[in-house]
């Protein structure tokens, strides 16, 4: 692994700055991770079943059974949870390629970030930060489904579909920054990233 950047080379300018909480794109992105997230909710269901059939469950005694307020405390902390953990785990990955994370929330827009003050990742380090939430959480909580009880699993796919829905901008920013070779260098600023090439 590289040695951390926390500045620019002097042979590199900004070519490109992407704003992901500008009003239309923001707009966007809310109807894709809506769309994202039916997707990958008929995805957990079609999952929740099959771990019921793979664990030799025949229904959800539990489910059935739990008063509606508990449900509903159930779901506000699972998405304190799942919107907590997805930031911690694109802090993990930003501190495992040698920058210190920082933590914040912008509340005018109702957006969590985790960041990295003064850091420049080469691109395909900064797709592992992006990209590390929805995989960590997508694969880690298919194998729970699997592992734990079926009240449990249904609620860890409930996770995993508000994980889904709440990664769309890390996508769409993965998109973006594939367009651009392997060695530009991208910073993060929370809420807009910067894309640098060499001056040649």
């Amino acid at each position: 692994m590289k040695t951390p950047l926390h500045s620019v080379p002097e042979d590199y300018h900004e070519v490109k700055l992407l704003v992901a909480t500008e009003r239309q794109l923001l707009i966007r992105l809310n109807i894709a991770g809506i769309v994202l997230a039916v997707v990958v909710l008929l995805l957990m269901d079609q999952w929740w079943h099959t771990a019921q059939r793979w664990r030799g469950v025949a229904g959800s005694p539990l489910l059935d059974t739990l008063p509606f307020l508990g449900r509903l405390v159930m779901v506000v902390v699972i998405i304190v949870l799942t919107f907590g953990l997805h930031e911690w785990l694109h802090g993990l990955a930003i501190r495992w390629m040698g920058h210190r994370p920082r933590y914040g929330m912008r509340l005018d827009m109702g957006v969590l970030y985790a960041t990295a003050d003064d850091a420049y990742f080469p691109r395909n380090q900064f797709i592992v930060i992006a990209l590390a939430p929805l995989v960590v959480i997508t694969l880690g909580g298919m194998v729970l489904m699997l592992l734990v009880s079926d009240a449990l699993a249904y609620y860890i796919g409930v996770m995993i579909v508000l994980n889904a829905s709440g990664a769309v901008g890390d996508l769409w920013m993965t998109w973006e920054v594939l367009r651009y070779p392997a060695h530009a260098l991208v910073r993060d600023e929370a809420d807009r990233i910067r894309i640098y090439l060499p001056r040649d």
